[in-house]
């Protein structure tokens, strides 16, 4: 049934989107056999990602610290806050179990194929690699608004919530909708327009933000800070796929949410005298795959393109969690699908999907190296050398006080 109506979710309602912040999946291009190349905005500005023919390396962990440079200009209004620390060292490459292969099509920077309920890790690669989500940030949104919500609440829909940029599901100012029916509109349709409402029916912007950068640090998700809700590019934006790994473990564990993605399509309500419509689910992995029972599409110039997918098989669910790849031979839910796919038949794993603790200091045998002190850099041993110094100072200037107080005490005894 769901291979029946993938061709006609294409022909379903839909919002025209800016090229930086749809989720919608871009054309594909002629694959390059080389690495990727530069990026570039054509002559009607629309960003043309770099072409992409394999995977970047990324075995001496490039992104430990930071997501990659920014393509457009969404993060140069505002400073950037202070990086996340980092917890993990390293191995960033590919990390497989016995028995998994990765298959060729696979052209994601970062990426990692775990079971949902025993959180055994198949694969992975670049887990903690810091990169942008795109819209796949939205989970944090909607188990917060799961959590605190009843779905029946109304909510009322401003002229201000309709009208944000980026991909949408079509809601008008006035229009009569609850809580699930704009959960729904955010997770079928990555509606930023359902995200703005929900967002203000939690409290507004700021508050909003700060319960799902929260969520995040108590589902242990040490690489993301959230700076959208929606998944919108701002500057500080950052996540990993092992954080977002944990992330869709506990909304797929959520009642709600596993049961809103795995959703064909929706009656969603009309506003201003429109009917209502039809809204299908943008994920293909789930439309397209019979074993799919849901996940998350996510696009922007600076995240490229990101993708959660989801399937059972055989009564086993496994999540592939994607990460800044791009669509040429193969679209992001393609890819997940073939990483997903190769796990069918492996039982072992290479790690366990749970929060990371904080590493211990590494020790050694060997002495360390002195290090060269750098210019204008002040080493131990200056610091040493200077607390020497003042510990002499404090000691002839003691000398010299008590010096100083015997004459005054033997001036005072000859009076």
């Amino acid at each position: 049934m769901k291979r029946a109506v993938a061709a006609a979710a294409a022909l379903s309602f839909c919002v025209s989107t800016p090229a930086f912040a749809q989720d919608s999946e871009t054309p594909a291009t002629t694959p390059s056999e080389a690495g990727p190349t530069v990026g570039y905005y054509d002559d009607g500005g629309n960003w043309i990602p770099p072409s992409r023919g394999r995977a970047p390396e990324t075995d001496h962990c490039p992104q430990a610290t930071w997501p990659p440079e920014p393509v457009s200009t969404s993060e140069r209004a505002a400073s950037s806050p202070a990086p996340l620390p980092v917890r993990y060292h390293g191995p960033c490459g590919v990390t497989a179990t016995g028995g998994y292969s990765v298959p060729d099509g696979v052209v994601a920077s970062a990426w990692l194929v775990a079971d949902l309920d025993t959180g055994e890790v198949v694969a992975m690669k670049d887990p903690h690699g810091r990169y942008r989500p795109a819209s796949i940030i939205k989970v944090l949104l909607a188990l917060t608004v799961i959590d605190e919500l009843p779905l029946d609440q109304k909510v009322p829909v401003s002229a201000e919530s309709a009208g944000q940029e980026g991909s949408a599901a079509g809601i008008g100012e006035g229009g009569d909708y609850t809580v699930e029916d704009l959960l729904t509109g955010l997770l079928l349709a990555s509606g930023n327009d359902c995200a703005h409402a929900l967002a203000q029916a939690l409290g507004g912007d700021e508050l909003t933000l700060g319960k799902i950068n929260v969520l995040a640090r108590r589902l242990g998700m040490h690489d993301t800070r959230a700076t959208s809700y929606s998944g919108l590019d701002r500057a500080g934006m950052s996540t990993s796929a092992w954080d977002m790994g944990l992330a869709y473990a506990a909304a797929f564990a959520n009642p709600t949410f596993a049961r809103i993605v795995d959703t064909e399509h929706y009656r969603f309500p009309g506003f201003d005298g429109l009917p209502p419509f039809e809204l299908w689910n943008d994920n293909q992995l789930y439309l397209n795959d019979p074993d799919g029972i849901g996940g998350k599409t996510g696009y922007t110039d600076d995240a490229n393109h990101t993708f959660v997918g989801a399937v059972n098989h055989e009564g086993r669910r496994l999540v592939a969690v994607v990460l800044d790849t791009s669509a040429y031979d193969h679209r992001p839910w393609e890819q997940a699908q073939m990483l997903l796919h190769e796990a069918y038949g492996v039982r072992s794993s290479v790690a366990k999907l749970e929060p990371l603790t904080a590493p211990a200091a590494p020790t050694t045998a060997k002495a360390a190296p002195t290090p060269t002190p750098v210019a204008g850099e002040e080493t131990a041993w200056d610091r040493w050398q200077s607390y020497a110094v003042v510990a002499g100072v404090l000691v002839l200037a003691a000398g010299a006080a008590a010096i100083s107080l015997a004459t005054t005490t033997r001036q005072r005894r000859r009076r």
